[in-house]
């Protein structure tokens, strides 16, 4: 799993830069979200500030008041600095145990959303550090004007926070953020293409190659374009195996096409078996995907290519992985296996940026990114086939 810190000043721009990472498939942890669940009624935490900060703290139903709380440590720093020291240490418990369980889980990209990440913890804790940045100036304005402040409480919020200068020479990606709001999606999409790919490094899908069994062309499109896509930013070689018709999707290290009739493919064919046997010893790949023995829905041609990477990796004397393709309704019963999704195969939650400009989508094909696409769903599900 990599795991990112992003940050950026106040009013720079990085909620909107996370909401896109948390759509585009990163599972994301939000440190203001987990402030206030840390400082909910009946906590510790939230006892602890009520003993240094008094019962005028609270609200009338027994909550913080925020705003009250936000004044006191915009003018006192010694009460921002007791804050913290009951903030933040429990927050860094709650984060590493939701940062374990992702992990466990299997999740390719965690983005943790720290707004003061180098002012109270090390950046190299983290794989990566990504900074949305804006000049003072224009924060300040946004500030005043879509949040209400003070041109002094404005002042006073950005001067809290280290000068974002010596931020951008400790971070490994910086968006900037000075323009429009589809700018800066445009910016976020690029990045989020290179977090995808340093992921994508850093899981066993990075060994390679991938040998792709299918029933027809269409069907890397149609079911296996989220993975296509996460070997392809790996950059591992993609080898495919079709019963029927070749692919129309270029960029594959090496295609076989047996050149079937779709609609009559027989699971007993002992020359789809030997050839899919010859494409496995050729290519050593380290893991092939396939459909599992319902065919995913049952089809027909898909069972078949079932049966043949069955009998054709088990030929051989050293197997490589094999993950089936799972149907999305069995996902529930799936989550409790413990022979779960292999995390170098999970896809990503693919979608094209919408707007005008050519774009590569999951399948591989170039085309113009429309609406519909950008709500197009990616995702797949695979098990680890039993041995």
């Amino acid at each position: 799993m990599l795991n990112v810190g992003l940050t950026g000043n106040v009013a720079s721009g990085k909620s909107t830069v996370v909401t896109h990472f948390a759509a585009w498939g990163a599972t994301v942890l939000d440190a203001d979200r987990l402030v206030r669940e840390e400082q909910a009624p009946g906590t510790p935490t939230h006892d602890a500030i009520i003993r240094a900060f008094g019962r005028e703290v609270l609200l009338a139903d027994g909550t913080l008041d925020r705003v009250w709380l936000r004044r006191r440590i915009l003018q006192d720093d010694t009460a921002r600095a007791r804050l913290n020291g009951i903030v933040h240490p429990a927050v860094r418990k709650r984060r590493a145990r939701l940062a374990a369980a992702a992990g466990a889980r299997g999740d390719a990209v965690l983005v943790n959303d720290i707004p003061l990440l180098f002012e109270v913890l090390d950046p190299d804790q983290f794989d990566l550090v990504v900074l949305v940045d804006a000049p003072a100036d224009v924060r300040r304005q946004r500030l005043v004007k879509h949040r209400g402040l003070a041109t002094e409480d404005a002042d006073r919020l950005i001067e809290m926070q280290l000068p974002s200068v010596e931020k951008r020479e400790r971070s490994h990606i910086v968006i900037d953020n000075t323009g429009s709001l589809a700018a800066l999606e445009r910016s976020a999409w690029d990045a989020w293409r290179e977090l995808r790919q340093a992921a994508a490094r850093t899981t066993d899908g990075g060994r390679g190659p991938l040998l792709i069994a299918i029933a027809h062309g269409q069907d890397l499109i149609a079911t296996m374009r989220g993975t296509v896509a996460r070997y392809r930013d790996a950059d591992v070689e993609i080898h495919v195996v079709s019963a029927t018709t070749t692919p129309s999707v270029p960029g594959f290290s090496r295609i076989v096409a047996l050149g079937r009739s779709p609609g009559t493919l027989d699971p007993d064919d002992a020359t789809a078996t030997s050839a899919l046997a010859k494409a496995a010893t050729d290519g050593r790949p380290t893991t092939v995907v396939t459909f599992g023995p319902d065919g995913l829905n049952g089809d027909a041609d898909h069972r078949a290519v079932h049966a043949w990477t069955r009998q054709a990796l088990s030929h051989l004397a050293a197997p490589p992985r094999l993950i089936y393709l799972a149907n999305a309704p069995r996902l529930e019963a799936d989550l409790k296996d413990p022979v779960l999704f292999g995390i170098d195969v999970r896809p990503w939650a693919e979608q094209g940026v919408p707007d005008e400009r050519p774009t590569t989508i999951p399948c591989g094909v170039s085309m113009r990114s429309t609406q519909a696409q950008a709500k197009m769903p990616g995702r797949e599900w695979y098990r680890v086939a039993a041995s």
